[in-house]
């Protein structure tokens, strides 16, 4: 009898350390589950953040590029759609051209420089070289827009020995040697001529300023 009671508490002992066993595992599989589903939810949001950033980028790229197909879009412009002012500045060492794209609804491309001729002369003024460094040969000018151009008068040589009352201008294509771009414009400044002579013009700037720093007097 002895001998059987003594067996009895051994085995309740080994069915406890058993069952301890059985609910360790059950709780370290309920965490290893609870981690498997955090990092599954961390993924997901991490790859919707990245999506989410795709598609901003995609977005932004998608307006530029159709900001550019816009300009490339716009066609050559004439000078019958624009308005003209030629005008000596002060101090009178230039002569400044402006040109304003009368249009409220189109843009349009001036290539080069104008074809400007005064007092009915054969030719336009030949271009002053190397006055685009800070441009191109093309700008665009927008419904209502404005470019300009300067013609350096510092000297004698280019002021000339008499004043000018009317000038014509033509637009250049975009090949410097093709065709110009038609009819010529009538800029009557008779009430007040300026002095232009053996001088020449700069590329069609996008500003006056950018136009006059070609031509000012350095120093």
């Amino acid at each position: 009898m002895t001998a059987r009671r003594s067996r009895r508490p051994a085995a309740y002992a080994a069915l406890a350390v058993a069952m301890a066993g059985s609910v360790a595992l059950t709780g370290c599989s309920g965490n290893s589950k609870s981690s498997k589903t955090s990092k599954k939810s961390s993924s997901k949001s991490s790859s919707k953040s990245k999506k989410k950033k795709i598609i901003g980028g995609g977005a932004a790229a998608g307006a530029g590029a159709g900001a550019a197909a816009g300009s490339r879009g716009a066609r050559a412009c004439g000078p019958g759609m624009f308005r003209f002012e030629i005008y000596s500045h002060a101090p009178n060492d230039h002569v400044v051209i402006k040109a304003v794209n009368t249009s409220s609804t189109r843009s349009c491309l001036v290539y080069n420089h104008p074809l400007i001729r005064f007092n009915g002369a054969k030719d336009p003024l030949p271009l002053l070289k190397d006055s685009n460094v800070m441009g191109g040969d093309v700008e665009t000018v927008r419904p209502k827009g404005t470019v300009w151009a300067s013609i350096p008068t510092a000297t004698a040589a280019q002021k000339g020995s008499g004043k000018k009352t009317y000038a014509t201008i033509e637009f250049s294509g975009s090949d410097l040697n093709g065709s110009p771009k038609g009819p010529p414009q009538r800029v009557d400044f008779r009430n007040a001529p300026v002095a232009v002579g053996a001088s020449q013009v700069t590329y069609w700037q996008s500003t006056l300023n950018r136009a006059e720093s070609y031509t000012k007097p350095k120093g």
